[in-house]
């Protein structure tokens, strides 16, 4: 039987809406809502950290997967966006509180061909945990791998 990854983080309320985070022995990190919200504005809210998260998920399988497949690239950034209609974790009843929509798009500066760089995307949505919790929870997920 395989042993079982367990990762865990701590965290403590500071004020309104501001919590603080902290994660194995690194510098703890602040999590916080807009003004507009009623928070301070002193760090990202729970579901930008998730959208961050999402987009580092898919750059570190980018590496792991490009190592395994001797794909070559010099550049990888990634822009990551999410829609969510409010009402949700307002309260109303029928509407999601997640979100509806994702969409990454992925600049890849690559000498490597297209049946590779279409290889190298499959590879990597098939095996980044975030991509595929999303894709789980029924999130529609937009994909788009361009090559720079």
């Amino acid at each position: 039987m395989t042993k079982k990854a367990v990762l865990s983080v701590t965290g403590k309320w500071e004020e309104k809406l501001k919590n603080t985070i902290q994660v194995r022995d690194l510098a703890p990190f602040t999590v916080d809502e807009p003004k507009k919200l009623g928070g301070s504005n002193s760090g990202p809210n729970p579901l930008e950290y998730f959208l961050g998260a999402l987009s580092s998920c898919t750059s570190i399988m980018t590496s792991f997967v490009a190592k395994e497949i001797d794909f070559k690239y010099n550049e990888f950034e990634i822009s990551t966006s999410g829609e969510l209609d409010p009402k949700g974790f307002q309260g109303v009843k029928g509407i999601q509180t997640y979100f509806e929509t994702v969409t990454l798009k992925i600049t890849i500066e690559t000498d490597e061909d297209e049946e590779a760089l279409k290889e190298l995307q499959e590879k990597v949505e098939q095996r980044c945990p975030l991509f595929n919790l999303l894709l789980d929870a029924g999130v529609k997920v937009n994909s788009e791998w361009i090559r720079k």
